[in-house]
């Protein structure tokens, strides 16, 4: 029987963090705080690369937390691995002593060296702890952080209800989908600030203006591209707009990576900035505009 080809795990984490990138998603850039990531079996707190791999498949598989086990640790906590579960590698590096026997002077000598080799462990999501009596819930609970400590804010609150919007909360990611016309954001309470939640929220929001049943601007770009950038400058601007008008101080932190791409592409065409704040201001209009007929109506 030929031997099975094996896995390249550099490739792996490769091709994911390309794909995170090409979809404007930079795994070690988020405003919204995470619980530890790390062993939940043992508590063992990743360190080197390894939170940073992690983390590429959290968002890459879409995971709730960077919480993991090793495939024997889940076996007796009664969980079960569902099927088409994908491992997640990480790598183990130290030092090595190993003690030889001199064959003629039968001296022993300890020999010291490096090894690096490939941890395979699975994310807690993977896992069926239907037959269980050790829930994962109760597992994630004890590694929660801190909760966002803000209290909501009812005008921003109101705006994001009046859009009508299909807004999924959970995971860590906050991305629009024009092809499903849907918001994914994480949880209010993984924030750490009111600002930031809103902030990214209404920034979604502008994006989602853009579809073609709206105000049928052009959102279905590449990452990288000329186009992309400039509708990240129209979402940019749009949500600082809304947040000007809701009195909230805009938070996007996690957009810094585009400054180099908006430079570039106001160097090459002195009105981009004038034509985004253009679409901007319309995207923030309709925004408002939607809370404000609604607030009448009510």
């Amino acid at each position: 029987m030929p031997k099975s080809k094996r896995t390249d795990k550099f490739q792996l984490v490769a091709d994911n963090l390309l794909a995170l990138m090409e979809s404007g998603n930079i795994p070690w850039r988020k405003p919204w705080s995470v619980v530890p990531t790390c062993n939940a079996i043992t508590g063992h707190q990743y360190g080197g690369i390894n939170p940073l791999l992690a983390q590429v498949d959290v968002m890459a598989k879409g995971y709730q937390y960077p919480l993991f086990a090793g495939f024997k640790q889940a076996q007796e906590k009664g969980w079960k691995l569902q099927k088409g579960s994908k491992a997640t590698w990480l790598r183990w590096g130290g030092v090595v002593r190993k003690e030889k026997e001199d064959p003629v002077t039968g001296e022993v000598e300890e020999e010291v060296f490096t090894a690096v080799k490939w941890l395979q462990v699975f994310n807690l999501d993977c896992f069926d702890d239907s037959e269980s009596e050790h829930p994962i819930a109760e597992v994630i609970d004890r590694y929660r952080g801190p909760e966002n400590p803000d209290a909501r804010i009812d005008e921003a609150e109101w705006l994001i209800f009046a859009q009508d919007a299909d807004i999924q909360h959970g995971g860590s990611k906050a991305a629009y989908s024009p092809s499903r016309d849907q918001i994914r954001l994480p949880h209010f309470e993984a924030f750490s600030s009111a600002e930031l939640y809103y902030s990214t929220a209404i920034h979604e929001l502008i994006h989602r203006t853009g579809h073609e049943s709206r105000l049928n601007r052009n959102i279905r770009n590449q990452f990288g591209t000329s186009e992309y950038a400039f509708e990240e400058m129209v979402a940019e601007l749009g949500a600082s707009f809304v947040c000007n008008e809701l009195g909230i101080t805009p938070a996007l932190e996690h957009h810094a990576s585009y400054i180099e791409d908006w430079m570039e592409l106001i160097g090459t065409d002195n009105k981009a900035f004038f034509k985004a704040t253009t679409l901007a201001q319309k995207a923030a209009n309709l925004l408002l505009n939607n809370a404000t007929v609604d607030l009448e109506a009510a």
